[in-house]
């Protein structure tokens, strides 16, 4: 999976990392049960700090889009993305 970041948007970057999973969902990049890259792995493509992807992450799985197993990685829930966030 490819984030990319635009420092200078105006929108925070966890909310960057976020639209753009939900956008991978949506498209079908990523499907239910799909395991979302470490959270290391992911900052470190787009050179972000890899607490700001571990906030994206838990406000994705607050609004249940994904699911977290406990000493597994993230995978995307069962639950379908409306079109408009």
């Amino acid at each position: 999976m490819m984030i990319t970041v635009d420092p200078h948007s105006g929108v925070p970057v966890y909310r960057q990392v976020m639209d753009q999973v939900r956008f991978h969902i949506a498209a079908g990049l990523l499907g239910p049960g799909d395991e979302l890259p470490p959270k290391r792995a992911l900052a470190a493509e787009p050179g972000v700090n890899p607490m700001t992807i571990s906030k994206a992450y838990s406000f994705l799985e607050k609004e249940g889009v994904v699911g977290w197993r406990p000493g597994r990685p993230l995978i995307v829930a069962h639950v379908s993305i409306p079109y408009f966030w």
